[in-house]
């Protein structure tokens, strides 16, 4: 049953290799993206990404991952793109903390080209000592692979 859902899958899916300035990733991040669902006006894709940030003295550099899932609304060329996820940072003198990252944004993606450029409002979200709320955005270029 793995197998078979694996499979129908992959025939829907595209990949993508993105480098994102600011967003859910802090500073920057490069990421992988694949869709899952496809539908007429709608499709949902993951990403999975990499950065990395100094933070302090005491904590060293943190090593950052974001995981997000995103939905794609709309059926032409400009569509809106809105995801959430946490955002897992391991730091170099060996602290593990989340974030949740948020994004809103729109998203330019040609039909017939492999490229997509996506601005994004992506706020990250601490819960850690109590509520905060880190306001960035993020501009990102991604290429279909």
């Amino acid at each position: 049953m793995i197998f078979t859902l694996f499979c129908s899958l992959s025939s829907i899916a595209q990949s993508y290799v993105s480098l994102e300035v600011g967003g859910s990733g802090g500073l920057g991040s490069i990421n992988y993206e694949n869709t899952f669902i496809t539908k007429s006006n709608f499709s949902g894709y993951y990403r999975v990404g990499f950065s990395f940030a100094p933070i302090d003295k005491n904590n060293g550099v943190a090593l950052i991952f974001p995981l997000m899932i995103h939905e794609l609304i709309g059926s032409s060329d400009h569509k809106i793109d809105l995801g959430i996820g946490p955002s897992l940072s391991i730091t170099t003198k060996g602290n593990v903390f989340t974030l949740m990252a948020i994004s809103a944004g729109y998203r330019f993606q040609p039909q017939n080209k492999n490229y997509y450029i996506r601005i994004a409002y992506t706020p990250i979200v601490s819960f850690m000592v109590d509520f905060q709320v880190q306001h960035w955005a993020g501009l990102c270029f991604g290429y279909k692979i």
